[in-house]
């Protein structure tokens, strides 16, 4: 494992003196050309990148610091709660200023934000619940009179409810018929009301069948190991509709976030910081995503997480790493998001994925079985060697 320095021979020759200088050969050379040109120095029996000479190799990096390096596995294990069951975190705002409008204003903002976010089964339920309520207060109002809606003395609140839903639903068989000023004025409030009812519900509908939706799926863990010589982060996502919801020009951005405790000079108390940095994806761009996208971040000297474990200062300081992705949906041209959220206990050091795709050349079909999604096995990673520092 050489230094970050270190200048490589482009044509595969070197110095084969240094064969510490080896193990990472092929990513710096493909940082210069292309991954192709590289792929020429796998194609031997004996080659330094799979089967590197060395154990160990020491690094001075940024700062000063000098690192050791090791070839391990297995650092870490696979975490006993997957972080898809973990409850995230929420942050509660306080203090904050009342919107510049009146309180029905401020009312419609939150029912509106309340009402976007539920599903059609949860719309259609709480429809009928108020279309149930709105119902049940005008049987009851009429209720309350002498001689009821249609002055009729021995309507029951049954038959005003009956009346109420065929007014509320314009059906109007006819049977009732609406007698007086208070009562005519109530069935118009009520059809009013109704309309009203009825068109934030349709139109709530309209607005979940024409928001489009993708069905991503996330691999449960982070995985670092080495891919072609040097130490890489790998993440899955898939489109798990395929041909059946079509998605094009897919972008993706990897992004870790820290808290950091510090003291200024001639200060008693400590501050706290949070800063969030983008780690650099090896392809954050496809043309389309109709099967599964394993996203690479290689741990080289530009990455923020370069000579550091995640298991020691400040490696243990990372929060958490957030994946987004997004992509267009070829039926509607709108795009579709998806995002997930990663800890420190679900990067799984010293392994890699399972091959979770099967070709038949017969029919040219790729079968990609999502069951293996999250599935793993041991591989070798250069990494840092413990030095114990912890805070």
């Amino acid at each position: 494992m050489p230094p970050a320095t270190t200048a490589i021979n482009a044509g595969g020759g070197g110095d084969n003196n240094n064969h510490h200088h080896h193990g990472w050969k092929l990513r710096n050379y493909r940082l210069t050309t292309s991954i192709l040109h590289g792929a020429v120095d796998l194609d031997t029996s004996c080659n330094f990148i799979e089967k590197p000479p060395e154990e160990e190799s020491t690094v001075d990096i940024e700062g000063g610091r000098t690192v050791t390096f090791a070839m391990m596995s297995n650092v870490t294990q696979r975490p006993k709660i997957s972080h898809t069951k973990i409850k995230r975190a929420k942050c509660v705002n306080l203090n904050v200023e009342p919107e510049k409008s009146s309180v029905l204003g401020r009312f419609g903002h939150r029912l509106q934000r309340y009402l976007t976010k539920k599903n059609v089964p949860s719309l259609t339920v709480l429809y009928l619940v108020a279309f149930f309520i709105m119902n049940a207060v005008f049987a009851l109002l009429w209720s309350a009179e002498t001689d009821g809606c249609c002055d009729d003395p021995t309507m029951t609140f049954w038959d005003h409810l009956d009346f109420a839903v065929q007014t509320s639903s314009t059906i109007g068989y006819g049977g009732y018929r609406p007698k007086g000023r208070l009562n005519n004025a109530l069935v118009v409030l009520q059809t009013v009301l109704a309309i009203c009812l009825a068109t934030v519900y349709a139109g709530l509908l309209f607005f979940k069948f024409i928001t489009p939706s993708a069905n991503f799926q996330f691999s449960e863990v982070i995985t670092l190991s080495n891919v072609m010589g040097h130490p890489c982060l790998e993440i899955r996502v898939g489109n798990a509709d395929g041909n059946a919801n079509k998605l094009i020009n897919a972008d993706a951005s990897l992004c870790v976030t820290s808290i950091q405790h510090y003291r200024c000079p001639h200060e008693f108390n400590l501050r706290t910081t949070e800063e969030t940095e983008e780690l650099e994806l090896f392809v954050n761009s496809r043309h389309r995503l109709d099967d599964v996208w394993t996203l690479r971040h290689f741990i080289d000297d530009k990455s923020p997480l370069y000579g550091f474990r995640f298991d020691e200062f400040p490696g243990n300081t990372i929060r958490s790493l957030s994946l987004n992705v997004k992509a267009i949906q070829r039926a509607t041209k709108n795009e579709v998001f998806g995002q997930a959220v990663y800890h420190l206990e679900d990067i799984m050091v010293g392994h890699r994925f399972e091959d979770q795709v099967t070709w038949d050349a017969g029919t040219r079909t790729a079968f990609i079985d999502y069951s293996k999604m999250s599935s793993t096995t041991l591989s070798m990673v250069w990494h840092p060697k413990s030095t114990g520092t912890v805070h």
